[in-house]
């Protein structure tokens, strides 16, 4: 018997409405920067669904960017510094769909994207 956790592995069929929902995005917002993208399990502040998860190493106007597209009020965006990297993660939705957002880059780049 182990005590590792179970690791949710959703079926294709179970990741249609996020597959959709990243098509219908896609759509709608086109200049959107597309680094990189994965529809999978996501991790939400409360929940772990299926989902689409945004993964952003270019620069922060570009966390911006998506931020804005999916109507995150900044007050919502979580910052996570350390000594030489920081972190931003938005918690957003599509189409009734999941979608989190996170950003890395140097300490010095938040405040050039100010």
């Amino acid at each position: 018997m182990s005590n590792e956790p179970k690791v949710i592995v959703p079926a294709l069929g179970e990741l249609r409405r996020a597959i959709h929902s990243l098509a219908v995005l896609a759509e709608a917002f086109p200049e959107l920067p597309g680094r990189t993208i994965e529809v999978g399990t996501v991790s939400t502040r409360t929940t772990v669904e299926p989902g689409i998860r945004v993964e952003l190493h270019t620069t922060f106007e570009d966390f911006e960017a998506w931020r804005s597209a999916l109507g995150v009020d900044p007050a919502e965006v979580e910052h996570m510094p350390l000594a030489t990297v920081q972190t931003l993660r938005a918690y957003g939705s599509f189409h009734g769909v999941p979608v989190v957002v996170t950003a890395y880059g140097p300490v010095y780049a938040l405040a050039q994207a100010a």
